[in-house]
């Protein structure tokens, strides 16, 4: 039984509820947007603090890449110069061919055209060792074999005396000189060995 009687009429009563739902409804989408908010702060807070890391991080990276791209720069001018000093090395190896022609084609000019030199083997001049006992590397048998023809036995002399005056052959050795007549013509073949 009812003790209260509701005389308002129907329209009122329609608005009340209306009101009513409306206003539960918003308070619950405030509940709900409020709670979004709060996780959405959360996150950006979360992702400003993992962005700060990163930023600390790629800041202490930042040496390490460049020391890494130092490294690789030296590696390459390394490289370099490790080719440039094979490269030294045998440019140094060629020279000494060039002082002993000189000297021989000097030598053979003192003859003033008696003498003439038809082979020259140099080939020991370039033939490297391996360094031993941690020393420099050290060219192997080091020699020239001059092999010609003279119109006489003291021209032959003559140039002996001129290689071993240059001093740059530590030994300087007539290995044969033999007369070859040709008609009314005798000439001297020779062959002497000079070791650096």
């Amino acid at each position: 039984m009812k003790d209260v009687l509701n005389l308002m009429p129907a329209a009122i009563l329609r608005r009340q509820l209306i009101r009513r739902r409306t206003v539960q409804w918003c308070a619950v989408l405030a509940v709900v947007l409020s709670t979004l908010w709060v996780a959405n702060r959360f996150e950006v807070r979360k992702y400003r603090t993992l962005r700060q890391q990163l930023e600390a991080i790629a800041r202490e990276g930042v040496p390490a890449q460049n020391m890494l791209r130092e490294i690789t720069t030296m590696r390459k001018q390394v490289n370099d110069l490790q080719y440039h000093e094979v490269v030294a090395h045998e440019l140094e190896e060629q020279r000494q061919v060039l002082p002993v022609l000189g000297l021989v084609s000097q030598a053979a000019r003192w003859s003033k055209g008696r003498l003439r030199v038809t082979d020259l083997r140099a080939g020991e001049l370039q033939t490297v060792e391996a360094p031993t006992d941690g020393g420099k590397a050290h060219t192997g048998v080091t020699g020239v074999t001059l092999v010609g023809v003279a119109l006489d036995s003291p021209t032959v002399a003559e140039f002996l005396e001129a290689l071993v005056a240059s001093r740059l052959f530590g030994d300087v050795k007539l290995i044969k000189s033999n007369e070859q007549k040709t008609g009314d013509f005798a000439m001297y073949d020779y062959e002497v060995h000079c070791d650096l």
